[in-house]
């Protein structure tokens, strides 16, 4: 069933002491990714952690950009941002990053190496640039700090998962999402959510399941245990943390025990792409 069509917008809450969601929603399908065939909408989720150096995360991408900054600026001046954490890097994100580095150029952007090599290779050797190694913590001053995980895959080479350990959050970018729009910010209803998160992991995650095997181990053993995961679409899961955890588990376990795997190499032509994948997937 499609989702009501509304104006897209950003949707604004508070998921933990401070600590903002900034929800950039669409209720409409988008076309050019097979992974949005549900037609239910999605988010595109953007976090922003007032701290004594704030730090914002994985700002949206470019047909946001305009109604995104007019939003944050209603909760931070830019001039005062310190960090800007980029779970990965891709050229649609980065329209919004071009345009929120010439309104804030004292930035520090936090990515991976890899991230790196991609942002200096398209804006410049210029940034100003903080990668982390090993267990080194990012200080945002008082109590606050932020740790890593690396979480690279043969889809986001670049990948990089955030922890909020004081507020038990992990920002956990392409795992535990679902493309669903709606008003809700948490998982209340989690098992209306089944079929969505298991065709999202279908269509992100089911070549490199021994990769997302690995990030799970690392999450596993954090301590504390996460409160909640801070997705990069749709709810933020909060009441099925466990339950999904263990789906993605057995998501993988099912990918690896399968015999027969087929590679399909094909281009994208105006939705042509979403239409032949779901003919394959009929049979």
């Amino acid at each position: 069933m499609l989702t009501e069509t509304r104006p897209r917008d950003v949707q604004v809450a508070e998921i933990a002491p401070g600590v903002l969601v900034l929800r950039s929603r669409t209720w409409d399908r988008l076309k050019f990714e097979v992974e949005y065939g549900r037609q239910q909408g999605t988010t595109s989720n953007s976090y922003l952690i007032q701290a004594l150096q704030p730090a914002l995360l994985d700002p949206p991408g470019e047909s946001f950009t305009q109604i995104y900054l007019q939003k944050l600026q209603q909760y931070i001046h830019l001039s005062q941002l310190r960090y800007l954490i980029l779970s990965h890097v891709n050229s649609n994100r980065l329209a919004t990053v071009k345009v929120l580095l010439q309104k804030a150029p004292q930035i520090i952007i936090v990515c991976s190496k890899a991230g790196a090599v991609t942002l200096r290779s398209t804006l410049g050797e210029q940034l100003n640039l903080w990668i982390p190694r090993g267990e080194t913590p990012l200080e945002l001053g008082g109590d606050r700090h932020l740790e890593f995980i690396a979480a690279a895959t043969p889809r986001w080479p670049d990948g990089l998962i955030t922890v909020d350990p004081q507020n038990q959050i992990v920002f956990t970018d392409k795992l535990f999402g679902a493309h669903v729009c709606g008003d809700s910010l948490y998982d209340e209803q989690w098992k209306k959510l089944d079929e969505d998160r298991a065709y999202y992991f279908e269509c992100l995650h089911a070549a490199q399941t021994r990769q997302v095997e690995s990030i799970l181990d690392r999450l596993a053993e954090l301590t504390p245990p996460p409160r909640l995961y801070a997705p990069a679409h749709g709810p933020i899961v909060k009441f099925s943390r466990s339950r999904l955890f263990q789906d993605y588990r057995d998501w993988c376990q099912a990918q690896t025990e399968q015999e027969t795997k087929v590679a399909l190499f094909y281009a994208s032509a105006y939705g042509n792409t979403a239409i032949l994948a779901n003919a394959i997937a009929q049979g």
